[in-house]
């Protein structure tokens, strides 16, 4: 199939956009991919035209137009029979609209449930497919009357997220790599208390002056491969989702990427992830903050279980979660909708 893929490009931390192209790529489908979010041209003109309709009392108009009318010309000139977006945040819903009326399958992978599915919402009835990384938000997408919507979480890039050269300077009982928030703060000061934790991320603006943090830092933002580094110099990963405590469904990418790493993960237990991995075997999972000293203590014990469960989680990840997984499955629900699909990947 001809498809064009549109992405965020300019979030730093957002890289599925390649792993998508790679895998669809892998496939034998022909492949654009568009960076939605435009260039600084782009960005100027549709200021400039908000400040006209602010001043001049206009009604509304489509957003991000100049980027709108770019892909628009991209569809026109390349003719896809899918068009697939990553979040679509910019893509508007006359474009969408556009695509329909030429016959043109839309599919929506939108990766921030639950917490931001009131902003997926918005758009999420005009596309033909909605996929979320959420089986919760899809019983509510379906719900709000959206009943093209399916799971479908994110995945690792084998190329990508693999066992790599452990570095010195990385090494650590646990690690956490992703961005600050209070609680993830709070989570790891009171690991330091007793074990050699290590954190990656752009905290540095974030963490007090005082912080015992500071000194087991790596401030910043990192790159895939750095990031195989960090996980391959840890004992254990640790995950904790953005919306930990306020959702008990939805699950983030570090679940796959750890995973494929080959890493030993403690991640807090979401509903789909025992349909995704052996809780016991391949991953543990965590309810509560106060499980993770003794759950540390546990594993840090026994490198021989600790090992074994990493290899496992590995081999989990790369039989059944990769992105070229994940964009078969993508493309099956395009083509066959209509049809009942199962919410969960098939074991």
């Amino acid at each position: 199939m001809k498809i064009l893929l549109a992405v965020p490009g300019h979030l730093r931390t957002v890289p599925m956009g390649r792993y998508s192209f790679d895998a669809l790529s892998a496939l034998g489908h022909e492949v654009v991919m568009f960076d939605y979010h435009g260039g600084l041209l782009d960005r100027f003109d549709d200021r400039w035209r908000g400040l006209i309709r602010r001043f001049s009392g206009g009604g509304a108009a489509e957003e991000k137009r100049s980027v709108n009318l770019h892909l628009r010309r991209v569809i026109d000139e390349w003719r896809p029979s899918v068009f697939i977006t990553i979040f679509g945040i910019d893509v508007s819903i006359e474009t969408l609209e556009y695509l329909r009326a030429r016959r043109v399958a839309s599919a929506c992978w939108w990766i921030n449930d639950p917490f931001q599915f009131q902003r997926s919402l918005h758009k999420a009835r005009h596309y033909d497919v909605l996929c979320s990384n959420s089986a919760g938000s899809v019983v509510d997408y379906r719900s709000a009357g959206v009943s093209q919507a399916y799971f479908l979480p994110t995945a690792c890039d084998p190329a990508v997220h693999r066992v790599s050269q452990a570095r010195p300077e990385y090494a650590c009982d646990v690690c956490f790599a992703g961005d600050w928030s209070p609680l993830r703060e709070q989570v790891m000061e009171g690991l330091a208390n007793e074990f050699d934790v290590r954190v990656f991320g752009p905290w540095g603006k974030k963490l007090a002056p005082g912080s015992r943090l500071r000194a087991r830092l790596s401030d910043g933002f990192f790159a895939p491969d750095d990031m195989a580094a960090i996980f391959s110099s840890a004992k254990v990963v640790l995950n904790i989702h953005t919306w930990y405590g306020r959702f008990d469904h939805g699950v983030n990418p570090r679940l796959f990427e750890a995973a494929g790493c080959g890493a030993f993960q403690l991640v807090d237990w979401k509903r789909e992830i025992p349909e995704l991995f052996d809780c016991r075997a391949e991953v543990r999972c965590y309810r509560d903050i106060g499980e993770l000293a003794p759950l540390l203590r546990e594993v840090l014990a026994d490198a021989t279980a600790r090992k074994a469960a990493a290899a496992a989680a590995q081999r989990r990840a790369y039989s059944e979660h990769s992105y070229v997984h994940r964009m078969r499955r993508l493309l099956e629900i395009v083509t066959s909708r209509g049809h009942r699909n199962a919410d969960f990947p098939a074991r």
